[in-house]
């Protein structure tokens, strides 16, 4: 029976991904933060799986309980996937945001999933398991009021493609999965840096209202996708790099890909701009 650890397993494609891989037949340890709080979250996945569920409770920004899931994986044997999905948004301008809300993102969406593999490791190669990083369209497309969220994402990119080469010889395969915008608690967790007195304040108001009406649109792309693709990669011989989920993430990655920069950086901030004049913000 294939085994699988899903971090942030509370909402969101983490929640999705749990289900569908303990209906694929897999053993799931799903984490969250508070574990018996919140066990009621999988009360009938509980009752039809059994102990093909595990809840453990896991901040991963905590060493003494990231330590305690990973002993707790250890000791079950072989490990066939790791889904690292736990992450949030921390959004600003950089000189709104303080020091210990820099740090905490990279804790949470950077050092809590370097860390984690670090310790699963040993249980990953004796499964010839596969990593997949939960990360973002912006961690291979930055946009201004977001670059401490860009930056955590992009150092997370690097550390998956560099693991892909490093791991492929120890037979376990890595993998990046980049959406766009989906309908999930996600956006209603952002976090804003200071707002009060800001000499970004009509941008960043602009960029709230904006955000506030993405996060609430009815019509807004279903987690479907994401979890289907994470699905589909946990038990995939063959795992690419990069996968880009949604249409707003393909887009900007063809983008990407066709314009150069001399065109795309310009495109880019007229685009922005306008999304921001639309929300409200002076131009």
């Amino acid at each position: 029976m294939p085994s699988a650890l899903v971090t942030g397993s509370s909402s969101g494609f983490g929640r999705g991904v749990v289900s569908a891989l303990l209906a694929r037949g897999f053993s799931v340890y799903a984490s969250l933060r508070d574990a018996e709080r919140r066990a009621g979250l999988f009360e009938a996945e509980q009752l039809a799986c059994g102990e093909r569920l595990v809840l453990l409770t896991l901040d991963v920004t905590d060493p003494v309980q990231r330590q305690a899931a990973a002993e707790r994986v250890l000791a079950g044997g072989p490990l066939d996937c790791l889904i690292n999905n736990a992450g949030y948004a921390q959004f600003g301008a950089l000189e709104d945001v303080d020091e210990a809300q820099l740090r905490r993102q990279f804790e949470v969406n950077f050092f809590g999933a370097a860390l984690l593999t670090r310790a699963l490791l040993p249980a990953l190669r004796a499964a010839r398991g596969v990593v997949l990083n939960v990360s973002s369209v912006f961690g291979f497309s930055a946009f201004p009021l977001s670059s401490v969220y860009c930056a955590s994402k992009y150092a997370l990119e690097g550390l998956s493609e560099a693991l892909y080469y490093e791991l492929r010889p120890h037979g376990v395969r890595v993998g990046l999965v980049e959406p766009g915008g989906h309908r999930t608690g996600f956006g209603a967790a952002v976090e804003w840096g200071r707002f009060d007195n800001s000499a970004y304040a009509p941008e960043t108001a602009g960029y709230r209202r904006l955000h506030g009406t993405l996060v609430t649109r009815p019509n807004g792309t279903s987690p479907d996708a994401v979890v289907r693709t994470l699905v589909r990669l946990a038990e995939a011989a063959h795992v690419p790099l990069r996968s880009v989920v949604g249409r707003d993430a393909s887009l900007t990655a063809a983008l990407q890909r066709i314009l150069p920069e001399a065109l795309r950086a310009p495109a880019t901030s007229a685009l922005l701009a306008r999304m921001l004049r639309r929300a409200g913000a002076s131009p």
